[in-house]
């Protein structure tokens, strides 16, 4: 067999092949976050697959995708490694993916579309007292914004567990899909703020990531990340620090704050609409789920939350995380409190997923 010209090839089926040339490993694996087989894909890691081997070339096809982002890599006898064959790489501070993208037949929400008005990307670099340290923001300000002197509503967009302030802009094109939805007249201008959603250091965040990457999910010090994205010194530093900074430098309206977030950026934003309920107006929740702590206030915060229009609550149906975005929405049934919940039967833990709900629940604030 000829050495193959390119990997990923995406097939007119919306089939996704995969190739590698290596002749001296014994077993190769193919991983990624849109679904293999029966495998299901979740926070806890990327499932794998054996791939097929054939004078010297590893080959493997999925099964038809959904439009979207998708990440993946290689396991070369337990060895990970990305495709040599692909220069398109996901921007990651804990492990780094090669990524491929799945186009539909029609125009989607989120390409990168020409001959329509589009918005601008700043980045912005804040000094958190409460943290001591420099944490990084992108702002997504909206075509209209430097030729008007109005206050905008704003949308604060939280990443996952593993992203960053780049996430929702590089892999979940926040900013096509909200050029798109102004563009159809489907959504109102907003500024969109997606800050860092760590507390740690760099450097302490990327050391414990890796052990969760691994698979030590329970170490003492894995479980230290985890706990602190959503903990108090979460609480002070987005409302001491990072809303002071964004709505004293640009026309936001506070009346109109908007929050939502995908996986631990969701529980992020459960913890916030319980802790500080008159602060925002409508929250989004993606592929998440609650601390007990969040879920102990609720009782209490329940009247300010009925003003909230709306609470969309969403999870695809073979995420390994499906059951805890479930306690959500028996949460807020319990307590009576109206909301949007949602169930995708062909949705995972992946981008193509989120970048759907983003689409859905911004003509709705």
């Amino acid at each position: 067999m000829n050495d193959p010209l390119f990997s990923p090839v995406v097939n007119k089926d919306k089939t996704i092949s995969f190739y590698l040339k290596c002749e001296f490993a014994k077993n190769v694996e193919l991983g990624g976050d849109f679904r293999l087989g029966r495998d299901v894909v979740g926070p806890k890691g990327l499932e794998s697959v054996a791939m097929k081997h054939r004078n010297g070339v590893w080959t493997y096809t999925t099964e038809s995708v959904l439009p979207g982002i998708y990440r993946y890599f290689f396991s070369l006898d337990g060895i990970r490694t990305l495709d040599p064959l692909n220069p398109w790489k996901e921007r990651a501070p804990v492990r780094s993916y090669s990524l491929v993208k799945v186009v539909g037949d029609d125009v989607m929400p989120w390409d990168l579309l020409p001959n329509i008005p589009h918005g601008s990307i700043v980045v912005e670099k804040i000094h958190s007292k409460t943290l001591d340290q420099i944490k990084r923001c992108s702002v997504y300000l909206p075509p209209n914004y430097h030729l008007t002197s109005e206050k905008y509503p704003v949308l604060y967009l939280l990443h996952g567990a593993g992203g960053d302030y780049n996430s929702w802009i590089y892999k979940g094109t926040a900013d096509n899909i909200m050029d798109y939805l102004l563009y159809k007249g489907k959504s109102k201008e907003m500024i969109i703020v997606m800050p860092d959603g760590t507390v740690l250091s760099n450097e302490e965040y990327i050391e414990i990531m890796r052990l969760i990457a691994q698979g030590r999910v329970y170490s003492e010090r894995s479980n230290k990340v985890i706990t602190s994205m959503i903990s108090d010194q979460h609480l002070n530093y987005f409302v001491n620090d990072l809303l002071p900074f964004v709505e004293s430098k640009y026309r936001i309206s506070k009346e109109s704050r908007i929050i939502a977030g995908l996986s631990m950026g969701g529980a992020q934003t459960f913890n916030l609409i319980t802790s500080y309920p008159d602060m925002f107006k409508a929250a989004g929740m993606f592929s998440s789920g609650p601390t007990e702590e969040a879920r102990n206030r609720l009782p209490f915060v329940k009247d300010q939350l009925r003003n909230y229009n709306p609470i969309y609550v969403s999870c695809g149906s073979w995420d390994s995380i499906l059951e805890h975005t479930r306690i959500i929405h028996k949460t807020l049934q319990k307590n009576e409190l109206k909301h949007l919940y949602k169930e995708t039967d062909d949705g995972g833990h992946f981008w193509s997923l989120w970048q759907r709900n983003l689409t859905e629940f911004l003509p709705q604030v």
